[in-house]
């Protein structure tokens, strides 16, 4: 028989989740120390175009972790952020600047992207400090994975043998 690796990957969402995974488990093990026990997506949602921003459709493997409305106003959070960071206004602003003063803007001051980004990712670390992590979740940045899903970590189930 085949044995499951100890570091997971992430993957696309198959349905329900196996008999064997971390669904409906307490968490244990600690964030940065320990490999997490699964890995879920939230994929990109593409109905607003190219816009990026991520699906508000709660994994059930969060069950009894997070609330559904936990996780649908930190992805909406994520989501308004995303939208800010790609403004078509903004955007043609700094191109100006760039423009105009031959490249010294870039220099000098940050874009908004680069503005919002660091929002982004200060929005990432207070929800995992604040909600996630407490729960025996980690959201990673999902910058690494060109915003093509936001990766959720979860953390050993008590007991498990996989946990030692």
């Amino acid at each position: 028989s085949r044995s499951r690796s100890l570091i997971p990957k992430s993957s696309y969402y198959f349905g329900p989740p196996p008999p064997g995974s971390a669904y409906g488990t307490s968490p244990i093990g600690q964030i940065g120390l320990h490999h997490p026990r699964e890995i879920i997506r939230v994929e990109r949602d593409y109905t607003g175009g190219e816009l990026i921003q991520f699906a508000p459709i709660y994994p059930l493997e969060l069950e009894g972790r997070i609330t559904p409305t936990q996780f649908l106003e930190s992805i909406n959070s994520i989501n308004e952020l995303l939208i800010s960071a790609h403004s078509f206004r903004h955007a043609m602003i700094d191109n100006f600047f760039s423009v105009f003063t031959l490249q010294i803007s870039a220099i000098l001051f940050e874009t908004h992207y680069d503005r919002e980004m660091k929002r982004l990712q200060q929005l990432f670390d207070e929800l995992n400090t604040d909600l996630y992590n407490p729960s025996g979740l980690n959201l990673l940045w999902p910058q690494k994975v060109a915003f093509l899903f936001v990766s959720f970590q979860i953390f050993y189930a008590r007991g498990s043998s996989l946990a030692r």
